[in-house]
């Protein structure tokens, strides 16, 4: 018997789409409110948030806790799509399911335009060759999955692999194809399915561009797809073809752009190239996502701690820290750039940091908000992060929100 083929998924999730208007008005909120409003209605009215970005969104927290808010109040619907194997540490998951990876996998990324690709949305790839060598992702929810994701690559040396689902078997499943070809593949699972594994046959190499664990019916999901270090820059590393298919079989009501911190750090920031390049994002994500909202996270307050003198009392306040040198630049072109394409922006400044001058405060006491670096949130601070988002994003729906404080 021959491997099995896998069938790529060329439609929209129709869950996701059902609820989304014919084209997104001047509420860049409304897709978001539309599916979310329907869902006490009944039905199986879903909407995916997804959120774009740089550390802040790559480490688990703040999107964590940000799924955890928006699923308590309307309904989970799993983890969604992942960085595939152990490819991006830690991952985006906040508890919801554990990543295993065993044998020898080699992993890219698409912070540098350098680095081979091709990249989809996750921003990483992950190939295995070796006969044996697996990954394996686990459900902790008790309501487990029932839907599998899977973001491959297939080619003429592709090779094969088997897929488990608990105690069910598939495969040998084999990529190999006549020419490149990237195929998202959904699944579905029995109800109440813990764990899949992805095992190696070992007849060519096998490539994952995401994989990922989700449940039918109504309910909330918010992924988050970060790479330490990036740019905004690093969304043209994307494939584009590969991009604009994950986005639209699988529409977000939601985008979520979360840059600028590692612009801030240039010297030689250009403001105006910024600006273009910006606006040229958000247009290419409008030309894929006609039907959804977008939002930028315009640039928290970030600087470098000032070395207190070898004699003397330690500088405090604006005296002990020493700003990111274009920060300022880069939050107004955010700013700029959002009023003149009528996209949403939570000001992370307003809402968190409040000054440069603030930094040192928040990074001390028992409970700090942020790191030593004056850079990165403690779990904490992306915790307080991920409630003012969520009461921004319920207040641009006209849900209303209660507002936690600093």
């Amino acid at each position: 018997m021959g491997a099995t083929q896998l069938v790529a998924q060329t439609r929209p999730d129709p869950w996701l789409e059902a609820l989304l208007p014919v084209r997104a008005g001047e509420n860049p909120y409304e897709p978001l409110a539309n599916a979310l409003r329907a869902q006490p209605r009944g039905g199986d009215a879903r909407a995916l948030i997804l959120m774009l970005g740089d550390s802040h969104t790559a480490g688990p927290v703040m999107v964590g806790h940000l799924r955890e808010l928006m699923q308590a109040r309307f309904g989970a619907a799993g983890p969604g799509r992942l960085p595939p194997g152990r490819a991006q540490r830690p991952i985006n998951a906040n508890q919801m399911v554990e990543a295993g990876q065993s044998g020898e996998w080699q992993v890219r990324s698409a912070l540098r335009a350098s680095n081979p690709g091709p990249f989809g949305l996750t921003g990483y790839r992950l190939t295995g060759e070796r006969a044996g060598d697996m990954i394996t992702l686990r459900s902790t929810e008790a309501a487990g999955f029932d839907r599998v994701h899977l973001s491959l690559m297939a080619g003429p040396q592709a090779g094969s692999f088997r897929l488990r689902v608990d105690g069910l078997t598939l495969g040998p499943v084999t990529l190999r194809h006549g020419s490149p070809e990237f195929r998202p593949v959904l699944l579905d699972a029995p109800r109440g399915s813990r764990e899949i594994a992805l095992e190696l046959v070992g007849d060519g190499p096998v490539e994952l561009l995401g994989w990922g664990l989700d449940r039918r019916g109504r309910g909330v999901l918010v992924e988050g797809f970060g790479i330490n270090g990036a740019t905004l820059a690093s969304l043209d590393n994307r494939d584009p073809l590969i991009l604009a298919r994950e986005l639209t079989t699988k529409p977000p009501a939601l985008v979520i752009l979360e840059f600028g911190t590692n612009e801030a750090v240039d010297p030689d920031f250009d403001e105006a190239a910024y600006s273009l390049q910006l606006t040229r994002q958000i247009q290419r994500l409008r030309q894929s996502l006609p039907r959804s909202g977008i939002m930028l996270m315009g640039v928290p307050d970030a600087g470098r701690p000032v070395r207190p003198p070898r004699r003397g009392r330690p500088p405090q306040g604006c005296a002990a820290v020493s700003p990111l040198p274009s920060l300022t630049r880069v939050r107004a072109a955010q700013r700029s750039v959002a009023q003149a394409q009528r996209v949403g922006f939570f000001d992370w400044s307003a809402e968190v940091t409040r000054s440069p001058c603030r930094l040192p405060e928040m990074a001390r006491g028992d409970a700090p908000l942020l790191r030593p670096d004056l850079v990165h949130f403690t779990p904490d601070g992306y915790r307080f992060t991920a409630e003012r988002l969520h009461a921004h994003l319920l207040r641009g729906m006209g849900l209303g929100a209660r507002i936690a404080s600093a």
